[in-house]
C-alpha cells in the first residue's frame, strides 16, 4: 500500500546523501542536496563529468573525476545562462523531467499541446483529469519532446508541500545560479517575470491540487499558498516568451478567468486511453482480447485503473479477462485509495450531489437533481456545485434530446455507493 512518489521520494533522499558524501571526499563544504536540480552543478564543480559512453577507459570509473575536468573546475566559472542560447547549463536545469519509458496513445492531446506550446506561444497551460488518467505521462511526454525549444525545462512537484517563496526561491537559484533571489514575494515574481521575458523557458509544477483548500467548492487555495494565485496571474497576464505547464486534479479559480481561445492561456482536460489502453492489457498478458473493449469501457480508459485491475486479472483469474468479467462485478482495488482522496476534498453539498447520483444511477436532469436532494436548496448553489464538480473531473455531461444531463462514472459510481451513498 505505498504509493510509487512515496518510493521515489525515500531513494531520493537516500542518493541526496550519498551525493553529499561524494562532495565531502572531493573537498567541498557541507552542502545540503534537497532536490535534483542541484545535483548535476554540484558534481560538476566537484570536477565530476558525465562521461559520454564508450569514449575511453575511464568509462569503467564513472564515479571518479579526472584530472582535467577538476582543473577546468577550478579555473572556470560555473555556467551561467545569462544568454538567449542554450548552454551548458541546460542537462542539469532539465534533470527533473520524470522518464516515460511506455507512452500509450495521446498522439491527439500531445500534437494540440505542441501546438499551443510552439505556434500560439500560450504563457500558461493545464492540464486536468481524474487521477491516474495519466497527466503527469503527458507532460513529461511534451517536456521530453520539445526540450530543445527551450533555454531551460525545470519540473517539479508539490508533492512536498512547497510555499510559494520557497518555490520561487527554488526556482530563481536554479534559474541565476550564483545570485541571490529576492526575499518577499512581488519582488521574486518581478525577478522571475523578468527572467521569462529574456529567456524562454518551459516551467512544468505538478499537482497543483495539493496546495488548493479540501471541503470547499474547487480552486480555492489553502491558508498561506494564496501566492501561487498571485503566480499564476503573473505568468498569465505579463506578456513573456516562456511556458508554465501545471497538472492537478483541479482548475484554479485564476485559470478559470485568464483562460480561452484567444488567449495565451488554455486548459486541456484529459480523457481515457480508448482503443489505445488495448496496448496496456496486452503488456500484461491477459487473454480473450475480444472482451478487452468491455474491459476499457467499464473503467473508461484510465490507464492507472486498468493496470491495476490487469495485475488482479492476472493474478486471480490466470488472465482471463472472460472469467472475471463473469463475475459481474466492477472491482476497484488499490484505485478505491486514489478515490478516497478526491473524494474528501468535496464540500458537503459535492459530496451529497455524488451520493445521490450514484443511489440514482440514470443520467439526471438540472431540475431533477435539485428535487431529489432538496427542493429547497438553492438553485444558484446547485449550479456552482455542479460547475466545481466538472472541474474536478468527477460528473460526467450527457445530452439527450438537447437536455444536459448529469452522471458519474462507473468506477466513481461503483465506490460512492460502497463508500458514501446516503442511508
Amino acid at each position: 500500500h505505498v504509493a510509487g512518489d512515496t518510493v521515489r521520494n525515500y531513494l531520493s533522499k537516500g542518493l541526496y546523501r550519498y551525493i553529499e558524501e561524494l562532495l565531502i571526499q572531493q573537498g567541498s563544504d557541507t552542502i545540503k542536496v534537497k532536490d535534483w536540480s542541484r545535483v548535476p552543478p554540484l558534481l560538476e564543480s566537484a570536477g565530476y563529468r558525465l562521461q559520454p559512453e564508450g569514449s575511453d577507459a575511464r568509462a569503467e570509473h564513472p564515479s571518479a573525476p579526472s584530472s582535467e575536468s577538476s582543473d577546468r573546475a577550478d579555473e572556470s566559472p560555473a555556467p551561467s545562462t545569462s544568454t538567449t542560447t542554450r548552454s551548458a547549463h541546460v542537462t542539469p536545469v532539465a534533470y527533473g523531467i520524470p522518464d516515460v519509458p511506455v507512452f500509450y496513445g495521446r498522439e491527439a492531446e500531445l500534437q494540440q499541446l505542441q501546438t499551443w506550446v510552439q505556434r500560439d506561444r500560450c504563457r500558461l497551460i493545464t492540464l486536468l483529469g481524474i487521477g491516474g488518467i495519466g497527466k503527469t505521462t503527458l507532460a513529461a511526454q511534451l517536456a521530453t519532446h520539445l526540450a530543445d525549444d527551450f533555454e531551460n525545462v525545470i519540473w517539479r512537484s508539490l508533492r512536498t508541500g512547497l510555499a510559494v517563496d520557497v518555490f520561487l526561491n527554488d526556482l530563481l537559484s536554479v534559474l541565476q545560479p550564483g545570485g541571490e533571489p529576492p526575499k518577499h514575494l512581488d519582488a521574486q515574481l518581478d525577478c522571475l517575470v523578468t527572467y521569462l521575458t529574456k529567456h524562454r523557458c518551459l516551467i512544468v509544477l505538478e499537482d497543483m491540487q495539493l496546495v488548493l483548500q479540501g471541503g470547499e467548492l474547487a480552486g480555492q487555495y489553502q491558508p498561506s499558498y494564496e501566492g501561487y494565485g498571485d503566480l499564476i496571474t503573473r505568468v498569465a497576464e505579463t506578456p513573456h516568451q516562456s511556458c508554465f505547464l501545471l497538472t492537478s486534479w483541479e482548475k484554479p479559480r485564476e485559470v478559470s478567468v485568464l483562460e480561452g481561445d484567444a488567449y495565451p492561456v488554455r486548459s486541456l482536460k484529459i480523457k481515457g486511453l480508448g482503443d489505445d489502453a488495448r496496448s496496456i492489457l496486452e503488456a500484461k498478458g491477459l487473454s480473450n482480447p475480444e472482451l478487452w473493449d468491455e474491459l476499457i469501457m467499464s473503467y473508461r480508459g484510465n490507464p492507472l485503473a486498468l493496470k491495476i485491475i490487469a495485475t488482479t486479472i492476472q493474478e486471480l483469474f490466470g488472465g482471463n479477462v472472460a472469467d472475471f468479467l463473469n463475475q459481474g462485478t466492477l472491482f476497484l482495488g488499490d484505485f478505491t485509495h486514489l478515490l478516497t482522496q478526491q473524494f474528501g476534498r468535496l464540500s458537503s453539498l459535492e459530496q451529497k450531489v455524488m451520493g445521490w447520483l450514484a443511489t440514482t444511477g440514470n443520467p439526471t436532469t438540472l431540475p431533477q437533481l435539485r428535487k431529489g436532494i432538496d427542493a429547497d436548496v438553492n438553485l444558484s448553489d446547485l449550479i456552482n456545485v455542479l460547475e466545481s464538480l466538472g472541474r474536478r473531473s468527477l460528473i460526467d455531461k450527457v445530452t439527450q434530446e438537447n437536455e444536459v444531463l448529469f452522471t458519474l462514472q462507473p468506477m466513481v459510481m461503483k465506490y460512492v455507493k460502497r463508500h458514501h451513498a446516503p442511508s
